[in-house]
């Protein structure tokens, strides 16, 4: 079913569902983690990928607030 959607459509799908969803997984990962064990390394490497996909998000709001 992937093959039939064109290149655009797909790269919309990507950055419109899947990016959100995998940010939103990252980052609860991230969180029960460091509430788990403490800070460590891949506690903060899953929130920092968690905030690299949520930057699109935070510069649409910031540009919405001026």
């Amino acid at each position: 079913m992937w093959a039939f959607f064109s290149r655009r459509a797909r790269l919309w799908l990507i950055t419109v569902l899947v990016a959100p969803l995998l940010s939103l997984i990252l980052g609860r990962l991230g969180t029960a983690l460091e509430r788990r064990k403490g800070p460590s390394t891949l506690s903060r490497g899953l929130q920092s990928g968690s905030r690299f996909l949520n930057r699109g998000k935070a510069k649409a709001q910031a540009a919405k607030r001026h």
